[in-house]
């Protein structure tokens, strides 16, 4: 399989965010991570279904893990958390801060080329303190 095919992989898998109630006390102050990020006591479940075939339709026989992104604005994915095994298909995130995060992955080669860009999801979270 060549480079190019390696660029179109097909990322067939959807991307959902399982919402969990959370309880907690809005203190009306967050704190910031170093990356301008609020954090909390929220979390995130992601889960998704591994691809199989790239676009061309041939068997993508070199899948080496997913890259997660995140962030609190759909255009600025500023955050990553990369995932270097295929058989991770669920990762939580956690020290969420209270505001709408939003969510997408991409599958990863063996030589380090990203599919496309999953569709992006969000999710709101409110009233977690944030962490000290």
């Amino acid at each position: 399989m060549g480079v190019c095919a390696l660029k179109t992989t097909k990322l067939s898998f959807a991307l959902l965010v399982a919402l969990f109630t959370l309880v907690g006390c809005n203190s009306g102050d967050q704190s910031n991570t170093a990356q301008g990020v609020p954090s909390g006591n929220g979390t995130a479940t992601l889960s998704w279904e591994a691809p199989t075939t790239t676009t061309s339709g041939s068997a993508l026989t070199d899948l080496a893990g997913y890259r997660i992104y995140y962030g609190i604005s759909a255009s600025d994915l500023s955050q990553s958390i990369q995932l270097n095994t295929v058989g991770v298909q669920t990762y939580v995130i956690d020290n969420l801060g209270s505001g709408t995060w939003y969510f997408a992955i991409k599958a990863v080669t063996t030589v380090g080329v990203e599919s496309a860009l999953s569709d992006i999801v969000s999710k709101t979270i409110s009233g977690t303190p944030p962490l000290t």
